[in-house]
Formats: structure tokens, sequence, C-alpha cells
């Protein structure tokens, strides 16, 4: 009876003291609001202002709301006796998460179990937050339900008050998938390998500059039509200006609105190696880098343009996987150099190979691969059409 007396005592202390705190943020609501009132009087506003100044003034609310309620509900659970004979209080740690109205943040307490040993929060336990959860749910199923037919940046924007990279919005998707969201969507296509390739080309601009604009395009194979190899459903995709990550962002937006993921085994991207193209690889889930033969083979004919009879040798250790190999023959030719200019131009060449050599030994390790045909469509898409007047880009 004393227990239940004393514990009552307590549960009234608390309400008393989270009665206060939410009069007291009642009462800060109510003077801003006049604050805005008086400069409505006083500078003008528009509806569309004051519409803005009230919602970022209640989301400000709400957050403050939503700290002390889940901090009072720690002091709750901290109190309580039943918490009492199985955790023990190990210390107070703050955590900071996205939420619909902005981010809070918030003090709870971490306990240890006397049971099995085990850390946990239980507060976030009983508020289902995640042990590593940045951003809730609702956040998470917003950029999901928005990034439909929005952009990942304008998915972000209308989901949260809170700037989101692109890559959190991409994770969000990912975790939540389309479960959740009610939708109407085409039939998506079952695949177990796809592919990608990517390249890049100078252009000339009429002003006189140049531009690099870059191609991706998706396909499902090779097939024969017509007694020649053709690409099967092959899609295209050209940027000029874009980063890389929202180059690749925008490939597997196109990969998710046209493929089942879950029924993808492999996803190749093959190409010359640079930078960019390899960022796909941080963005494209189940992908693996493919070095294209073309550039490949241009920088074999680099290293033995004076030494033709390496040539074979070279082709020969890499078609074999023999990354030693590779490396002796490239010793021999340097030693053979008798010019500076020529060691250097062989040294560059080794680098580049040895460099990508993941892109090419997958070659001789998976039987899905297939040659990228990136050159080729590069100079048809991009250099026969934007490099010659009166064609040339603006």
């Amino acid at each position: 009876m004393e227990n239940k007396t004393t514990q009552k005592g307590v549960s009234l202390v608390n309400k008393h003291i989270f009665e206060d705190i939410i009069l007291q943020n009642a009462l800060n609501f109510t003077r801003e609001v006049i604050e805005i009132f008086s400069d409505l009087l006083n500078k003008g506003m528009n509806i569309t202002e004051l519409a803005a100044r009230i919602k970022e003034l209640t989301d400000k609310l709400g957050r403050e709301a939503i700290e002390a309620i889940i901090e009072e509900l720690d002091k709750i659970i901290k109190e309580d006796k039943r918490r009492k004979e199985k955790w023990v209080v190990e210390r107070k740690d703050k955590k900071r998460l996205t939420t619909i109205l902005g981010d809070i943040e918030y003090e709870r307490t971490y306990y240890k179990s006397r049971e099995d040993g085990r850390y946990t929060y239980l507060v976030d336990d009983a508020l289902e937050i995640g042990r590593h959860d940045r951003i809730e749910k609702g956040v998470k199923i917003k950029l999901v339900e928005n990034a439909i037919e929005e952009s990942y940046e304008r998915s972000s924007k209308k989901a949260c008050p809170e700037e989101l990279s692109k890559q959190t919005v991409l994770n969000a998707i990912r975790e939540i998938g389309e479960v959740e969201v009610k939708r109407e969507i085409k039939e998506k296509k079952e695949v177990r390998v796809l592919y990608i390739e990517a390249d890049e080309d100078h252009v000339p601009l009429q002003d006189g500059s140049n531009e690099t604009p870059r191609l991706i395009y998706i396909h499902e194979g090779k097939e024969e039509r017509n007694g020649r190899d053709v690409l099967r459903n092959v899609h295209y995709k050209a940027y000029v200006g874009e980063k890389a990550e929202d180059i690749w962002i925008d490939v597997a937006n196109y990969i998710e609105e046209n493929y089942k993921e879950e029924k993808i085994e492999k996803i190749y991207i093959a190409g010359d190696g640079a930078p960019w193209i390899k960022e796909g690889l941080e963005w494209i889930a189940k992908s693996r880098f493919v070095l294209d033969r073309y550039h490949l083979n241009k920088y074999v004919l680099k290293a033995t343009s004076k030494e033709p009879k390496y040539r074979e040798k070279i082709w020969r250790a890499i078609n074999e996987g023999d990354k030693e190999g590779v490396k002796k023959i490239f010793d021999e030719l340097i030693k053979a150099a008798e010019e500076e200019r020529e060691k250097e131009k062989i040294k560059e060449a080794r680098k580049y190979i040895l460099n990508n050599w993941e892109g090419i030994e997958i070659y001789n390790k998976d039987k899905d691969v297939i040659g990228c045909s990136a050159e080729g469509h590069i100079s048809h898409v991009f250099s026969v059409r934007l490099s010659r007047n009166p064609f040339g880009m603006e």
C-alpha cells in the first residue's frame, strides 16, 4: 500500500512538472503569435508570409512538445518499480532525430539488463525508435511517397523542414521500399542481370568553349538480330553539367521504377574507370565494375608502341588473369625503353591497368560479363550530333 501511495505521489509530481513545461511552451507560443501579429500591423505581410511564419512557429511548438513528452516518459520509466527490478541505470545520453516537424533533441536513460546483461534505451524501445535511427519512420515513408513523382532533392524538402542529403533519401527508399506506399505502378520487369555502360565526350560549343556530356545506357544484355548483336531493351540517358551524384541517383531511380530490384542478382557498370563512373558502385545496389576493352586495348597499344612483340604477352597474361605476370612484362618494357618519355608512357599504361584490375579480371571470373560498347555509343549519340556546326550545343 505504501509503495502504491509513493508511486502515485511521484506520478503526481511528474504530472505537475510536465504541465508546467507544456504551459510554458504555450505561453511562449502565444507571445510569438502576438509578435507576428505586430509585424503584420507594422511592417505588413501577405498571406503566404503569414502562413509560413505560423507554420514555423507551430512546428517549433510541436518539436518542443515531443521533446518534453519523451523526456517525461523517460522519467516515468526510470521511476517505475518494475524497471528497477529488471534494469540497472547506466547513464544518460542525448539523441537527435529528424521528424516531420523537424529535428528534435532529447535526453534519455541507458540501461543494462539484470537478466542477460544487454543494454538499451527503454524509452526508445517504447516508442519504436531504433538504436541507429536518425530519421523517424514517418519521414522515411513521406520520402518514398514523394520520390515517386519528384526528384530526391524535392522529396526531401517536402517530407520535413530539415535539409536531408540525397544519399539519405536513397537509403530511406531502399529501407522502406514500396510495401507501405499505396500507389498504382506500371508492371516492372524481372531480370536476373542488368548492364549499365557509361562514357563521356568533349564537345565544342558554338561559343568556342567545350562541354563534356555524359552518356549512360541501361540494357538487359545482347541478342542477335538480323545477323548482328544488338542491345536488348536499351535505354539511353544523357547528362550535361550534372554532378556524378545526381547522375547515379537518376539511374538508381530509373532501375527502381522499371525493374523488380529484388529479382536482380547482378548489375554491371562498365566504362573506362573514370572516378565519376566508379562512383556508381556506391549508388547502385548489387553492382560491380567492368573495364571496357576499348580503353584497355588503347593502353596496351600505348605501352607497346615501340615494342609490339610484348603486345601478345600482355594480352595472354590479362586473359589468364595473371596480375603478377602483367607486372613482370611491364617491368621488362620499362627496362627496354631507351627514352625517359617512353618509360613514362609505359608506367602510365601500367598504372591504369593495375588500378582497374578488378574490372579486368572479372571477365575471367564471371560468365555474365559482356563487352562494353560505350565508346561507340558516345560517338554516335553525342559527337556526330553535337560537334558539328550548326548543331553545336548552346
